[in-house]
């Protein structure tokens, strides 16, 4: 589908592989005296977006930096209808490992290898 996305306005770096869209039905099944089962749905999709960066120390602290915000803006390109659309997101940081070998390789603190996970509320 999409390789990049933006936060807050800001192009993130192209991830190792495809990053992985889902999208689900967020509802609520009751059964009535009648014995029917009414269905509310309260939302059509939640969007979750995973991926994973080999990251220098620069873009590790900015990750770190949406991680601590409360929500952060993720703009996603859907080719099907030709936009970008933003969605109200959490942004976690599910596994991050520090590259020691890299170290030598960069001038800077090294890489970081990093998965993500982005929820939206």
């Amino acid at each position: 589908m999409v390789n990049v996305i933006k936060i807050n306005g800001e192009w993130l770096p192209e991830p190792d592989g495809d990053l992985q869209f889902k999208a689900e039905k967020i509802k609520t099944e009751n059964e009535t005296e009648a014995g029917t089962t009414l269905v509310i749905v309260k939302r059509v999709e939640k969007l979750t977006i995973t991926g994973s960066w080999k990251l220098s120390g620069t873009w590790m602290d900015r990750f770190r930096t949406y991680r601590q915000a409360d929500t952060v803006t993720v703009e996603c390109y859907y080719p099907m209808v030709n936009e970008l659309t933003a969605h109200v997101c959490q942004f976690e940081i599910t596994k991050e490992t520090h590259d020691t070998k890299a170290r030598r390789q960069l001038l800077v603190n090294g890489l970081y290898d990093v998965d993500v996970q982005i929820t939206e509320l």
